[in-house]
């Protein structure tokens, strides 16, 4: 049996009633649930600029139709992170990049590796960079602007986001 689900953002997705999907595994605890959960429901925007230049985050990161859903997912190409989870728990970026499947961590974005003068890596959460901790550690908050930097800096770091929910 289909269900129909419309989600906050108006995007409908299709969902198979049945549980198991053995192809989409759980990721470091977190399940790919045949529909959205609503107990604990925000957001977080996620900048990447690798060498001064703004990378697309694309859509659909963690969203599987018609068969499941992560507890963080993009829904388009906006940069916000959806958490929609049935667990008060605190995620985190490393969470994020591994449903997407993407290399992350204080030496590595991407196929980017950290080295030399103009290599570098930097994480900013709402304006402030992030010292003496593991990148992939640091946590996804409500309505946090999260900037990821490789390389050359871009002209401004991003602190704020009009959220519209």
């Amino acid at each position: 049996m289909l269900t129909i689900l419309v989600g906050h953002s108006g995007y409908s997705y299709y969902f198979d009633n049945n549980p198991s999907y053995g192809q989409y595994p759980v990721i470091d605890g977190i399940k790919c649930d045949t529909s959205e959960h609503f107990n604990f429901h925000y957001h977080a925007h996620l900048d990447i600029f690798i060498n001064g230049v703004s990378y697309l985050v694309p859509a659909g990161i963690g969203i599987h139709p018609p068969e499941c859903i992560y507890w963080l997912h993009t829904h388009d190409i906006s940069g916000i992170i959806h958490v929609e989870s049935p667990d008060n728990r605190t995620f985190t970026l490393g969470e994020f990049f591994d449903i997407w499947n993407m290399q992350f961590n204080n030496t590595q974005l991407f196929e980017y590796k950290v080295g030399g003068v103009d290599k570098k890596l930097a994480v900013y959460v709402n304006g402030t960079q992030i010292m003496d901790k593991q990148y992939r550690d640091v946590p996804i908050h409500n309505h946090d602007v999260i900037a990821v930097i490789y390389g050359s800096r871009p002209a401004e770091i991003p602190s704020t986001y009009e959220f519209q929910y």
